[in-house]
Order: structure tokens, then sequence, then C-alpha cells
């Protein structure tokens, strides 16, 4: 009799889109079903998804692979889930039903509201307890808002909040799980990173007394089964998708270093056991929890990355694929002055402007669309450069920078980074590390895979060394970037 093959899955919930990915029993890739999401912006600075959306999506990608490789579910070994960070949203317990939309973490309608409590005096605390700033981005804010305006749904007893993988995870169990990952929870302002729990003292802060918070469980954990597919299937992993893809790019050494670029860029350093406190602006946050290890982490987030080539595509017009900015970014003027500022939802680390504008600089009559899409190449690795700038004053010594997400597809852009950064740039064989994170992490959460199993999976595709000097358009941006008001 013929073993039936075991696979893995993963659900990747991002920013712009549903997917879920399909691996063998030791992590190839097979294959996806992906479809984009809908975004809303009903106010400048706000942006909303509708999470009903999102879970209809996920169930159809889910439900589209096992049915196209013709998969039992006695062939799956697990179910990982990772997401976006700080997006959060609450839903009525007995019929699933979202109270409104999801504000999405790029949302800044709590500007006001966080800029009252730093008058008061509460960043401190905030950043002494979270390792966070005090800033609309993350999660606690958008909650509050969230009781403010919905205060008779949020009377109700039945009202639950979490994060968009806590609301997945009920909703694949059949409200039979109502937890979140240790990664998730500690983004959203609420989290002890000494007690490696919910705080009430923060809760208070953010006058959020009464509501319901998930469980907190580990990465590699017992969340459950869903029986939505014909038959009973595990569900052991999950993570942010920023760590999701430290784990993935296999970063399981203190000072290992991996950048994301997907919508925004998420640049992250496995700390080891060490809480490293950032006097840079930077975020101290958890890389990963497995048993009672947990590994922390120090975070730079640039809130605008991919968004900006999807930008020149859907708004622009000025490419019709993201693929197209790296064929039409080569024939620019590379003695062009235009730069740009991407901050259409504020500027992230290590600026933490919320209330600034995005912006185009040295325009002239001979700049060409060319023009403008390698300057958009080249604010993306500016924005890098900052970060790298606020590491290296945290004492952080980069040497080099694994890097993945669609991004890491343009080879421009990756000769641009280690051009701007004068560092090696890895690009792995799997760009993809977000889901292969998660799908690890199930791994090892239905006791498949070791830890010291995984290390060795990673491969590097190509490797990308500094060519040339970028000092002068970096210090342009610089200045163009402090002009603004």
């Amino acid at each position: 009799m013929q073993l039936m093959k075991k696979f893995l899955l993963s659900i990747d919930q991002g920013t712009t889109s549903t997917r879920t990915v399909l691996y063998d029993a030791k992590f190839k890739y097979v294959d996806q079903a992906q479809t984009e999401i809908n975004q809303f912006y009903p106010k400048p600075g706000y942006v909303e998804h509708d999470a009903e959306e999102i879970w209809d999506k996920t169930y159809k990608t889910l439900k589209k692979l096992l049915k196209k490789h013709d998969l039992k579910p006695s062939q799956i070994i697990s179910i990982g889930i990772t997401n976006q960070r700080e997006t959060i949203l609450g839903w009525n317990s007995k019929t699933g039903k979202p109270i409104c939309k999801a504000i999405v973490w790029q949302d800044r309608r709590t500007s006001e509201f966080c800029d009252s409590l730093k008058k008061m005096g509460l960043e401190s605390e905030i950043k002494e307890k979270t390792g966070l700033l005090l800033d609309p981005y993350f999660s606690a804010s958008k909650l509050t808002w969230l009781k403010n305006r919905s205060k008779t749904q949020f009377l109700r007893k039945t009202t639950l909040f979490g994060t968009i993988d806590c609301y997945l995870l009920w909703k694949l169990t059949q409200g039979k799980v109502y937890a979140t990952d240790i990664t998730n929870a500690a983004r959203t302002s609420l989290f002890n990173l000494s007690t490696l729990d919910w705080d009430q003292d923060l809760i208070k802060i953010f006058d959020l007394q009464g509501i319901k918070l998930p469980e907190i469980k580990k990465n590699a954990d017992n969340f459950g089964t869903t029986n939505l597919f014909g038959g009973e299937i595990k569900i052991s992993g999950m993570a942010g998708d920023q760590q999701a893809a430290l784990f993935g790019q296999a970063c399981f050494e203190t000072g290992q270093v991996k950048s994301t670029y997907g919508t925004g860029c998420f640049l992250i350093l496995n700390t080891g056991k060490e809480i490293l406190r950032s006097d840079n602006k930077l975020l101290t946050t958890i890389g990963y929890k497995l048993n009672n290890d947990v590994t922390y982490a120090l975070e730079g987030s640039i809130f605008v990355a991919g968004s900006l080539i999807q930008w020149l595509r859907d708004k622009m017009q000025f490419i019709t694929s993201a693929p197209e900015s790296e064929k039409l970014a080569k024939l620019a003027n590379n003695d062009s002055e235009v730069s740009i500022i991407p901050s259409f939802t504020g500027l992230g680390a290590p600026h933490w402007r919320p209330e600034l504008k995005a912006a185009i600089h040295g325009l002239s009559l001979e700049t060409s669309r060319e023009d403008i899409i390698l300057a958009s190449l080249e604010a993306i690795a500016f924005q890098t450069r900052d970060l790298l700038e606020a590491f290296k004053n945290d004492g952080a010594g980069i040497k080099s920078i694994k890097i993945d997400g669609g991004m890491a597809n343009n080879d421009l852009f990756g000769q641009i980074l280690s051009d701007v950064l004068s560092i090696e740039i890895f690009k792995p064989s799997n760009i993809e590390s977000t889901s292969l994170g998660a799908a690890y992490l199930a791994g090892i959460g239905s006791d498949h895979v070791k830890l010291s199993e995984l290390a060795d999976i990673w491969k590097a595709d190509k490797l990308f060394k500094s060519k040339k000097s970028y000092e002068v358009k970096y210090k342009r941006y610089l200045s163009r970037l402090n002009s603004l008001v």
C-alpha cells in the first residue's frame, strides 16, 4: 500500500492580498492561491479592510488548493497563519459579524489621541513596558477608537476584539478558539515585554478596561483544529508577518537580520535573549517564542515600500505591472536630481512623523516617468539607510541583510539597496519568507520538525555587492526630508 503524501498549508493574510500556500513535507513550495483584497479610504488618513471579505477569500483560497491537488484533510500535517500586524477589529461572538470595518495598521485617524497621551507624559511608560513608541500605527489607540465609536456593540458581552490572526483563527475553529500569538500581541501597545502578558496599567491608559482580549499563545503551539474542509486539520503555528519572515529567513542566531519589502518595509534584528532598548526610535519587540524560550528583536518599520510601486501603477499609471518598474528604471537619467519623500501615511522609524505628507522634489522639464520610477526605488533604499543608521547608533553592527517580499524580485532594487547601504544583500531562493516561516512554525508546533533541522533549508539565490556611492543622492534626500514641515 502506497503511503499518502503529506503537506503543510500557510495562510498569508497580507495588507493587499489573501494567499494560501502549499508546501510538501520537506517545506518545498508546491503551489499557491492568491487574490487581492479591497482597500477602503473613507477619509484622508483612514485605511480600512472588510474583515468578512478577508475571511471569505481566506476560506476560498484554502479550499481551492485542496480541491486543485485533490488533497484530503488527513494529508495536511498542519496549518500555519501569518498576518498583517496591528490591524484591529471587533466582532460579535454569536454571529461572527464585525461591528465595523477593520482599522488597518497604516491608518492615522488616532494621531490626535496619541498626541494627547504624549502631552500627559505617558509615552515613556508605554515605551518602557512595550518597547514601542506612542503612535497611531499600533493597535491600542485604534481599539480605543473602536470602543468610543461603537458603544452599543461594545457594551454587549458578545463583542470580541482582536488582530486579523485572532479573527481568522476564531473563524477557522468555528468560534472554539479565541487566541492570538505572542508576536501579534507584542504589537498592540497593551502587551508587557517583561511579564509577557496583557498589562492592566496599559489597558487603563488607553481606557480599555473591561474589554475582552484573546489568550496569548507561543508561535508554535496548539491553536486548535478546523473542520471546515471535510475533516480535522491541526492549526499549529502563528506569527505576525514580519516575525514569520524572520523565521522563514532562518534568522535563528543573535545578530542575524532580515528586511522584508512588501507593502511596507520591516527590518528586524535578532537580539537573542536580550531586551535591547533603542535610543534611536527603533522598536523593541518579540522575535518569536518556542517552548518557554523567548527570542527578542529590534525592528525598524517603514510604512511605504511596495505600496509606492503600486501607486505608480494604479494611480499614476506609469507602469502596467510591478516588474515593469525595473525595466523602465534602467532607462532613467542617473544624474537626475529627482527625489521622493514617500510619506503617504506619514513616516515610520526612525523619524516617526505621522503628520508628514508625501512629496516629489527636483522636478524639471527634462524629468521623465523613468526618472520618477528610479527615484521611487531609491527612496525605498534611502529609508532603509535611515533605519541602518539608527541600528548602528544603537550599537548593532550590521554587515549583511537577507531580503524578501515582492520587491526582492527586482534585481535593480537589490543592487541599489547594496549601493545605498554599502553592505552585502542576500536574496534567498524562496523570497516568500513570510508564508514559509508560518509553515516552519506549523511544522514545529505539530512535532513534524525540530528547529535545528530548519537552518540548512535556507539557500541564497543572489548576492548583491556595493558597486558605487550614493552619498550625494542620499544627502540630498535627507536635506529635502528635513526641510518638510
